[in-house]
């Protein structure tokens, strides 16, 4: 049960924010008396539950108040500076000063993880869950009630104190056109609190506060419920918030990188193509790598989206946390399959749960959302650049898939109309700094319908079937181990033929997956793999026509490989011949 709060202000009286912040900006710590407040007419009513004075009064009607001075607090520090989190601090300390308004908060307002109910805000919505919940009487015990007075100020409050955009008419809010940004007053509540802890420290609400931590003592009250952010939201805000830092420059292009980069840059859409097993999803990562300074797992666009609230999961939102990141890349991939849609990649029809039913929402899919932080991204003058990586590309159905886009990836910056209107805006603009690469397995035989329209808007780039990263990678444990992976890819590439390139046997498949391990082990790993990852492949090449089955027969012969006998008997007779 959260701890109860002090103070019981007058809920039937509206306090307009804009006027109460710019009587907070005035004030001056260590000048003004709280005869100067008391005498205010925008503060008076609130001087001594939102303001702090050195000596504390012992309650409103305390005698002495020409002496009572100022003192600075987050509050004022937030009002004087203009921070923007500054109406949302002002919210929160109208809660800490009344324990009827915050109780409805909680209790009415929010779900049971602290999330806003947004049936709830809205005149009819609030006065009927209030009906049925009880209002609080200044003993503590509860009545039903319906005083439109006050809850016509409460949901004024939602509105200035910047936690949502009212749907309004006339001078009524009949719901809530969307909820806003509030998880950047999570660290500026904190120190509220912990002055608020300060003052009253002698008081049975605020005593926890003592030696405890900030964010267990602000969960304890009940306050991410008062932001409308989960429990788990509340303490993401709170540890990972800090100041921003200036993206570092990127090291020169690897030289490995320089051709996919150079197309990149020219085209802006590259497809990487070529066998099973030559690192194309790899190089795409390697990419990555160096496009993000070494940070991918930081610049994933997933990673960020999950470190916000849900309802903060907008494309300004991510733009500020790769601001505030010093992020140099931002990116994501997607594999496409047969099943995947306009729905799945571009925008939707999302279904939410609204009183007595469902109601669907247009939402941003990947394209739609990663275009849409580029947009905000550029207007904002960053270079971070975007990286969408397609896997398995040829594998979908690209009309289905992208829809009016194909159109949008080829005239950049143009806004494109969508079936859909997102957060207001039915067109969807690629930006110049969004780079997409796709991979395609050369030997998938759907590549023969692969849409033309999409051959014309990429540049394909063939990462060819090499032995040269055998040769150089240095995880192989001995020379042996080394020597036995380029002979399984040798006799391989051999059978195959070179006019085969487009099925060619890559060489991830013989690449050492483990360190620290003997050579036995290391061996009987790669034998292993041979026996139950290449060998079906070949299979497949054979029942295709690509490979005669006579020429495969011969290659087993070579590597003591029976086909007659259980597949761990031919892993245990390949092991033997690679050691031997």
């Amino acid at each position: 049960m959260p701890i109860r709060l002090v103070g019981v202000l007058s809920l039937t009286k509206f306090y307009k924010f804009s006027d109460v912040m710019h009587e907070l900006a005035l004030l001056q710590p260590g000048a003004t008396t709280g005869a100067d407040v008391q005498a205010n007419p925008v503060l008076g009513p609130l001087w001594n539950d939102i303001v702090q004075f050195e000596p504390r009064p012992a309650n409103a009607n305390a005698p002495g108040t020409a002496t009572q001075i100022v003192i600075d607090d987050e509050l004022l520090r937030a009002a004087r500076d203009g921070r923007d989190d500054r109406w949302l601090l002002l919210w929160c300390a109208l809660l800490v000063a009344d324990h009827r308004m915050e109780a409805v908060v909680r209790e009415v307002l929010t779900d049971a993880d602290g999330r806003f109910i947004t049936a709830n805000m809205s005149g009819d919505g609030l006065a009927a869950a209030l009906v049925n919940w009880g209002d609080y009487n200044g003993n503590g015990t509860r009545t039903p009630t319906r005083n439109d007075k006050p809850i016509t100020n409460m949901l004024r409050f939602l509105s200035d104190g910047g936690l949502m955009e009212p749907d309004e008419y006339g001078k009524s809010i009949i719901g809530v056109k969307r909820l806003l940004p509030t998880a950047l007053a999570v660290p500026g509540l904190l120190r509220l609190l912990q002055d608020r802890a300060d003052y009253w420290g002698e008081s049975a609400a605020f005593q926890p506060a003592v030696n405890s931590d900030p964010v267990d003592f602000a969960l304890a009250l009940g306050a991410n419920h008062w932001l409308g952010l989960a429990r788990e939201e509340f303490v993401r805000a709170a540890r990972g918030a800090g100041p921003a830092v200036a993206p570092t420059p990127r090291q020169p292009v690897p030289v490995d990188l320089v051709e996919l980069h150079d197309l990149l840059e020219s085209k802006r859409q590259v497809v990487l193509q070529g066998p099973p097993g030559t690192g194309k999803t790899y190089l795409a990562k390697a990419y990555i790598d160096w496009a993000s300074n070494a940070r991918r797992d930081d610049s994933r666009l997933q990673t960020i989206l999950d470190s916000l609230p849900l309802r903060e999961r907008t494309p300004a939102r991510i733009a500020d946390e790769v601001e505030r990141l010093g992020l140099n890349a931002l990116w994501e991939l997607v594999q496409f399959h047969p099943s995947y849609e306009y729905n799945d990649f571009v925008r939707t029809l999302a279904a939410e749960p609204v009183p007595g039913g469902v109601t669907f929402v247009p939402r941003h899919r990947i394209l739609s959302l990663i275009a849409a932080v580029g947009v905000e991204l550029e207007s904002r003058g960053s270079n971070c650049e975007l990286v969408l990586v397609l896997d398995e590309v040829n594998r979908g159905n690209i009309p289905s898939i992208f829809g009016e886009l194909l159109y949008a990836l080829e005239y950049r910056g143009q806004p494109v109309a969508t079936a859909y209107s997102v957060e207001g805006d039915a067109s969807i603009t690629i930006p110049e700094r969004l780079s997409v690469i796709g991979t395609m397995n050369t030997a998938d035989r759907s590549i023969a319908v692969i849409d033309y329209a999409l051959r014309r808007r990429f540049v394909f780039l063939t990462v060819p079937a090499s032995g040269k990263p055998i040769d150089q990678h240095g995880g192989y444990v001995t020379q042996k181990h080394r020597d036995a992976a380029r002979h399984l890819f040798d006799a391989v590439h051999d059978v195959l033929g070179e006019s085969a390139s487009g099925i060619q046997v890559g060489p991830s498949y013989y690449l050492p997956s483990r360190t620290g391990v003997a050579e036995d082990v290391a061996i009987r790993e790669l034998a292993s793999r041979f026996v139950y990852e290449v060998l079906p492949l070949l299979d497949e090449y054979v029942l295709e026509g690509e490979l005669d089955s006579a020429s495969l027969g011969t290659l087993l012969t070579d590597l003591t490989i029976d086909r007659d006998v259980p597949t761990a008997d031919q892993v245990n007779s390949l092991h033997a011949a690679l050691l031997a």
